[in-house]
C-alpha cells in the first residue's frame, strides 16, 4: 500500500529544489538570446532536446529502481551485466534520437534563416551535446539510485525528479555551449 505521508516527505524537499534549478535553467536560456538569433533552430529544438534527456534518464532510473526492489541488482558497482546492457541501450537510443533531432533542427534553421551549413552541423551539435548530457545523467542516475536505495528511500520518489530537472539545466548548458563553439 502506498503511504502518502512517506511519498510527500521524500518528494516535497526534492521538488522544491527542482523548482529552483528550473528557474536557473530559464535564466540561462534568457542570457543566450544572441545565440538564438544566430541559430534559431537551436531554440526550436531545446524543448525536444531536454525532453529526450529527461526521458532517457527517467527510463534508466525506473529500470534501476525496479531492479533494486526486485533484487535483480544490488546497490554496489561490482558485476553489473544488467546495468551495462541498460547503459548501452540508453546510449544507443540517445545516439539515434539526437541525430534525428539534429537533422530536424538543421532543416528548421535553414527554413528560418537560410543558413545551409546548419543542416549538416546541427546533427553533430545535438549528437555531441546529447551524448555528453546523457552520460552525465546516466552516471547521476546510477549514483542517486544506489544512494537513495541504501538510505532506505524509494528511488522512484527522489531520483526521477532530480534527474529530469538537473537534466534540463545540464542539457541546456551543454547544448548552448557546444552550439556557441560552432558559431
Amino acid at each position: 500500500m502506498i503511504d502518502v505521508k512517506e511519498v510527500l516527505e521524500e518528494s516535497l524537499p526534492v521538488l522544491t529544489i527542482c523548482a529552483a534549478i528550473s528557474v536557473l535553467s530559464g535564466a540561462f536560456l534568457g542570457d543566450n538570446q544572441e545565440l538564438f538569433r544566430a541559430l534559431p533552430g537551436i531554440l526550436v529544438i531545446v524543448p525536444s532536446f531536454i525532453a529526450v534527456n529527461g526521458n532517457i534518464s527517467s527510463v534508466m532510473s525506473s529500470r534501476l529502481s525496479s531492479a533494486l526492489h526486485t533484487g535483480l541488482i544490488k546497490p554496489h558497482f561490482r558485476g553489473k551485466g544488467v546495468l551495462r546492457v541498460n547503459i548501452f541501450s540508453m546510449i544507443l537510443i540517445a545516439s539515434v534520437v539526437f541525430t534525428v533531432l539534429g537533422f530536424v533542427g538543421g532543416a528548421i534553421n535553414y527554413a528560418i534563416s537560410g543558413e545551409a551549413f546548419s543542416v549538416e552541423v546541427f546533427p553533430m551539435i545535438t549528437l555531441v551535446a546529447g551524448l555528453v548530457t546523457v552520460s552525465i545523467l546516466l552516471a547521476g542516475s546510477i549514483l542517486t539510485s544506489y544512494l537513495t536505495y541504501r538510505r532506505g528511500l524509494d528511488p522512484d520518489n527522489v531520483v526521477v525528479p532530480i534527474l529530469t530537472t538537473v537534466g534540463d539545466f545540464v542539457g541546456i548548458v551543454v547544448l548552448l555551449l557546444i552550439a556557441g563553439v560552432v558559431i
